[in-house]
């Protein structure tokens, strides 16, 4: 079992962002902490100079990037996406359908999850401190 506590999200914050909410049958705790911490710690160090952040500064990216992580899974793609199957020849394989029928609203969970990926990144670059900054020196 994961002995982390996380900082910034929660696993009910997690499982809650999700319509309907993350069944455990689909990702359990264990698997689920190491996301949160992996992401947690990648945002703390890359745009916080290892600082912890602030809920309002963070929570919403680091929700919208272990979210990324979780939809790209084949199992979950498998059992919420609409698949097509192809065959071509001797080889067969299923792909989501990359826009829902009779709309224009992206389905596949490669595009949803480089979505919500750049909007994280996105909100990290505002808020974060480590900025790129010039200095004058010897002046």
């Amino acid at each position: 079992m994961v002995s982390y506590t996380p900082k910034i999200v929660t696993e009910d914050d997690v499982r809650s962002f999700f319509t309907p909410p993350l069944d455990y049958d689909d990702v359990d705790t264990a698997e689920l902490l190491l996301k949160i911490e992996a992401v947690e710690d990648y945002v703390t160090a890359v745009y916080f100079d290892g600082e912890t952040p602030s809920k309002s500064d963070a929570r919403i990216p680091v929700l919208l990037l272990i979210a990324s992580k979780i939809v790209q899974s084949p199992r979950l793609a498998k059992k919420y996406c609409t698949l097509s199957r192809e065959v071509l020849g001797d080889y067969q394989y299923e792909l989501p359908r990359p826009v829902a029928r009779g709309t224009d609203v992206q389905t596949s969970p490669f595009i949803i999850a480089k979505t919500w990926e750049k909007m994280a990144i996105e909100m990290l670059l505002s808020r974060s401190e480590s900025k790129w900054k010039i200095y004058k020196a010897n002046g």
